[in-house]
């Protein structure tokens, strides 16, 4: 499939559009060769992309890149050089995940799992089905938010990060001292331990505890980490009553987030105080669970640094099963070559922030905020709109979410599941993607995926109704849906 006619120019002539990707200012896009190359271009002061989320979001609100390194490649791996960088492992006693690893993986990778159940259960929380799928760790951490998850988990947990320089040589330094400029390779997490997160309360305050340190995050500048911890709750009560004042803004007073800190805090202690002391490390006889050690991290020897484009980048994709070829711009989100390009009008914009669900597609079946990814991140991948339920429904896509696809449409259209049909698409194929993966979802895995799927208006019920009515059909295809499955 192929569109020969270019799209309209997108960007203002005179400008940025306020907080919309149209106004997304040109950058260059640079392939690095090895890490050492990467590492040079982010101290040159080149942006670091993997997830993408963070850094579309810097660009919408006026910031200029002077060009973006990606660390993934297209179907999620990272450049040759660079795998390190998508590794989860063991290694002498600690976990390493690297810094291009998603949230998603995080929460359901088997090693991560096994040896730290804590972390794959604190990661389940982090942002929405969309969220955890493109997101990684390093762009997390890297952004800098006080308000994001992974440096509290990982501060609490005692974490060693890992950089690179640009001669190839590594840094090492705890999560609260990260660099900015720095190529961030990954980090280390003990095996011994537990941490216990309450986001809860965000965006007032979010606090992680574990057995040597507390951390809060949302209640001041940067994350602010404590010395004491579960291991010495008398000391941790005094450090925390040691506190300083906490930010003063829209979102709470000072006192109030003082408050809030004093009752997540004490919350998670009884939590990890009332819970095993180890995280779930070791087998029955001690030993480690077997698994390859990670590779070193060092300077790999690469191509040198490849110029991919300021001006366009050719990619192509399957989009809805067909092949799909395009020149765009670097910075071209996916959907605007969607519906421009491809002329395919069901992927809606909505909030243009990655928030509200309305640009869903799925990208190698994960929920994806089309709003927020760049066009190139797509080259190489299956891509699925609302109208591939057509094509699902005549036969042409028979496996994944796409197979789930036509129940899911008749079973929002049988059970009103929809009314304006404005997030109706986002919420069909975030709704096809969760019965691929869980054929028979209860209430709180569905509302888990479709709670950052904004409708204004069906007050959702409705909407649950359909996705266990579908599901059971999906089930036992004899079972009529009206009704629902209440």
């Amino acid at each position: 499939m192929s569109i020969e006619t270019d799209p309209p120019q997108l960007a203002a002539p005179d400008g940025l559009i306020s907080r919309s990707h149209l106004g997304i200012e040109p950058f260059a896009l640079y392939r690095p060769g090895s890490l050492a190359d990467a590492a040079s271009m982010i101290a040159a002061g080149a942006w670091a992309h993997a997830g993408g989320i963070d850094v579309a979001q810097r660009l919408r609100n006026g910031e200029a890149a002077p060009a973006l390194v990606p660390l993934c490649k297209p179907g999620r791996g990272s450049p040759s050089g660079l795998e390190v960088l998508d590794e989860i492992s063991l290694d002498q006693g600690v976990l390493f995940m690297g810094a291009a690893v998603t949230h998603a993986r995080i929460e359901t990778d088997p090693l991560v799992r096994t040896v730290r159940p804590d972390l794959a259960d604190a990661w389940r929380t982090i942002g929405n089905v969309r969220i955890r799928s493109t997101g990684t760790l390093g762009g997390n951490l890297m952004a800098f938010d006080s308000g994001y998850d992974a440096a509290p988990i990982l501060a609490a947990a005692g974490a060693e990060l890992i950089f690179m320089e640009p001669d190839g040589s590594e840094r090492r330094c705890a999560v609260a001292d990260r660099p900015r400029d720095r190529l961030l390779v990954g980090c280390e997490v003990p095996l011994a331990g537990r941490v216990v997160y309450d986001r809860s309360l965000k965006p007032v305050a979010s606090v992680a505890v574990g057995d040597d340190h507390i951390a809060i995050g949302c209640a001041y500048p940067t994350v602010e980490v404590l010395p004491d911890g579960a291991a010495n709750t008398a000391a941790a009560r005094a450090a925390l009553g040691a506190l300083p004042d906490p930010t003063d803004d829209v979102f709470a007073s000072a006192a109030y987030r003082r408050r809030v800190i004093d009752v997540l805090a004490g919350r998670c202690l009884e939590l990890h105080t009332a819970g095993a002391v180890n995280g779930g490390g070791l087998s029955s006889d001690g030993a480690y669970p077997p698994d390859a050690s990670r590779s070193e991290v060092i300077a790999a020897a690469g191509q040198p640094a490849e110029s991919l484009s300021d001006d366009s980048v050719d990619i192509e994709l399957r989009l809805n099963g067909d092949p799909f070829s395009a020149s765009t711009p670097p910075s071209e989100m996916l959907v605007d070559t969607i519906r421009s390009r491809a002329g395919l009008g069901g992927t809606r914009v909505g909030c243009d922030q990655a928030v509200c669900g309305a640009c869903t597609v799925l990208v190698d079946g994960e929920p994806t905020a089309s709003c927020s990814t760049f066009a190139w991140q797509s080259d190489g991948r299956d891509v699925l709109t609302i109208e591939s339920g057509h094509m699902a429904a005549a036969g042409g896509l028979s496996a994944g979410p796409a197979a789930a696809l036509p129940t899911v449409q008749q079973a929002f259209a049988e059970l009103s599941a929809f009314q304006c049909g404005y997030c109706t698409p986002g919420l069909i194929l975030t709704a096809s993607a969760l019965l691929a993966r869980h054929p028979d979802p209860d209430r709180t895995t569905i509302c888990d995926w479709l709670d950052s799927n904004v409708c204004r208006c069906t007050g959702y019920l409705m909407v649950i109704e359909a996705v266990e009515a579908a599901a059971a059909a999906l089930r036992s295809p004899s079972r009529p849906m009206h009704g629902g499955t209440t």
